[in-house]
């Protein structure tokens, strides 16, 4: 890694565009960073940053509205419905510009980090821990701009008044070879000693006590595991996973543990801080005290029907009755948008209403009580009728959902198409404070990649062991590659299903599709949302760099697949 004179931004603060923020000189800071408190003061910027990049809506329906599994329906939502070019970048814009701020503030602070060792202001105990931190923070900028524009500028060093230009000037490098950097940097310093790694960082689960809110070793492990498999570094992709499953346990001959340490109940984005999480997006509402909420849960949950309030002088609409069942447990004072549904190929061929996975839904397949799934699709749920006014606790029975079309209770073939499930919803949200968090790392998603590292190494029976983990979890029966003729193709489709099904709405679904090759393919053949398919072109698999960006790169970069400059 490049080391040049820090010269960092005025870190607590934001400007218009990446590499704008204003410069102090090496003196000023040579006054600040003198000790591990201060270095880690200037490490908390970095994820005010990432925060702002994830805790939307937006960038979760590019990742995962614009697939095969997932539809949402409106033509004001570009991003949802592919709209979108170098002028009007929409998300993108956010990523571009808040993923190269993260990035120049993670190199600057690994060089303050190194002159704070040097200066004895810190030990080199706490100065590797924060070196790994910071190593493991700038993974994931770069992870996120390689898998929303592919190939992008990459640089390590800090930002000083004389390589500013230079770097802003920077062409599109290989996304791959950007990542391999990162994953033999992430490997460097987060393997256990006993692989040649340093441990800069604690081996354990990232939610075990004690829990800083910072990125953590599982989740530097996880970055690294989804560039090898993007590079088709697979033995690679097995010496991080394993590693992983050394810290969360080793289930491969005993599934059945699995299902008592990491249960389905806890994949609902409401259960916070779960053993599995590897990791959340954290979120908080208080209406009168802390507030730094998302807003998944306004795209996600059923329609809501609205009555207006006329003793409040704001008139707004207050209704517990959601898509045609009262649910107390969600509360009157939501404001929900249009929803986002499952797609046609979702619902037929992945999560049937009368599949035998718990992951389908709470009340699928005629269940009467809650099935203790994860919450992934809502055909049915127990609340009351709309017009109840007394809702004696009787009157509180399982009720088909409103899908904008006459049902008849019961009848199969009356269904239309589902809501999202419960996984989503955020019980007694106000107004359009999500107070969930979104889980952006699971184990199950380290089991699964595993199962696709060990198909392409050629050992079928490991991959067939790692993806009955989650299969069996969820009740369904156990698959092997003979199951499907013995062709490894297929089992790759069944990988991908099971992905689709496990993972849905977790962020995962654009990047895997696009990583596999496939992602044009598929999406424009599944998606059946309305807008999407009079948009959606191959080159949208990666989002339009911002015309802004490449105006202040002096033409150092380009969009040319989306036909400008």
């Amino acid at each position: 890694m490049k080391k040049t004179a820090i010269i960092l931004a005025a870190l607590l603060t934001m400007s218009a565009c990446s590499l704008k923020e204003n410069l102090r000189s090496t003196s000023e800071l040579d006054d600040f960073y003198n000790n591990a408190i201060q270095c880690r003061t200037g490490i908390n910027a970095c994820y005010n940053l990432l925060r702002t990049i994830l805790s939307g809506h937006s960038f979760w329906l590019m990742t995962d509205a614009q697939t095969d599994c997932m539809i949402l329906n409106s033509s004001t939502n570009y991003v949802a419905t592919l709209n979108i070019s170098p002028t009007r970048p929409a998300i993108a814009s956010t990523v571009w510009q808040y993923g190269y701020q993260g990035v120049m503030r993670a190199n600057g602070m690994l060089e303050a980090v190194e002159k704070c060792r040097l200066s004895g202001g810190c030990t080199d105990s706490e100065a590797l821990d924060m070196t790994g931190e910071l190593v493991a923070v700038r993974a994931m900028f770069y992870y996120l701009l390689t898998c929303t524009f592919g190939d992008v500028p990459f640089y390590t060093e800090s930002v000083n008044e004389q390589n500013r230009a230079e770097i802003a000037s920077l062409p599109r490098m290989s996304a791959d070879s950007t990542r391999d950097f990162l994953i033999d940097e992430l490997m460097q310093f987060l393997l256990p000693v006993s692989l040649g790694g340093m441990e800069a960082l604690p081996l354990k689960r990232s939610y075990d006590p004690p829990y800083e809110n910072r990125l953590t070793a599982p989740v530097g492990l996880m970055l690294a595991a989804k560039m090898c498999l993007w590079n088709h570094r697979w033995q690679d992709a097995v010496t991080v996973l394993e590693v992983l499953e050394d810290i969360y346990g080793d289930y491969s001959s005993d599934p059945g543990r699995f299902g008592i340490d990491y249960p389905l109940t806890d994949i609902p984005f409401s259960k916070k801080y779960t053993a599995e999480s590897i990791l959340e997006i954290g979120n908080t509402f208080e209406e009168y005290g802390n507030q730094s909420a998302g807003y998944i849960a306004v795209v996600s949950t059923p329609s809501k029907s609205s009555v207006v309030d006329e003793g409040d002088e704001s008139e707004y609409a207050i209704s517990d009755v959601y898509a045609g069942i009262g649910i107390p447990e969600l509360g009157a004072q939501s404001r929900i948008s249009v929803s986002a549904r499952p797609t046609t190929w979702f619902i037929q061929n992945v999560l049937s209403y009368d599949s035998p996975d718990l992951r389908s839904g709470e009340y699928s397949a005629g269940a009467t009580q809650a099935r203790g799934g994860s919450g992934t699709l809502a055909w049915r749920w127990k609340g009351f009728d709309r017009e109840d006014t007394e809702r004696k606790p009787e009157d509180c029975i399982v009720r088909w959902f409103k899908t904008g079309s006459s049902l008849t209770a019961g009848s199969l073939t009356a269904i239309q198409r589902p809501w999202l499930g419960n996984k989503f919803w955020c019980p007694g949200m106000y107004y359009t404070m999500d107070s969930n968090n979104p889980k952006f790392f699971r184990y199950a998603d380290a089991l699964l990649m595993l199962s696709e590292a060990w198909l392409n190494l050629g050992d079928y029976d490991k991959s067939a062991a790692y993806l009955n983990i989650t299969r069996t979890r969820a009740g369904l029966e156990e698959m092997s590659l003979k199951a499907v003729g013995g062709n490894a193709e297929a089992f790759l489709e069944e990988i991908r299903k099971e992905r689709a099904r496990e993972l849905f709405g977790e962020f995962q679904r654009k990047f895997d599709l696009v990583r596999w090759g496939i992602w044009y393919e598929r999406t424009s053949l599944y998606n059946d949302g309305i807008y999407l398919k009079d948009f959606i072109r191959p080159y949208h698999r990666y989002m339009p760099i911002p015309a802004e960006q490449i105006t202040y790169s002096g033409g150092a970069l380009d969009n040319k697949e989306y036909g400008g400059n």
